[in-house]
């Protein structure tokens, strides 16, 4: 029941990671595009996207294995 609720909790990690990470490179990319925001913010939501998908992935990683988000292994 332990890894159940551990797996639950990953997933819900990676989601927010997505929220988190998502929302503020799909803004910088419009404002880029609209002309609001100089070129160079292109790097920065790339950057930012980058990371925000290694993230998601290790708590995806995480949640089919049935580890909880904070820790490295199973309990």
């Amino acid at each position: 029941m332990q890894r159940f609720f551990d797996r639950i909790a990953s997933f819900l990690a990676a989601l927010l990671t997505v929220a988190i990470c998502g929302g503020p490179v799909w803004f910088t990319i419009q404002s880029v595009r609209a002309g609001i925001a100089p070129t160079w913010a292109y790097g920065f939501a790339a950057a930012l996207g980058i990371i925000g998908v290694i993230l998601t992935l290790a708590f995806f990683r995480k949640a089919v294995q049935g580890v909880a988000p904070t820790r490295m292994r199973k309990r």
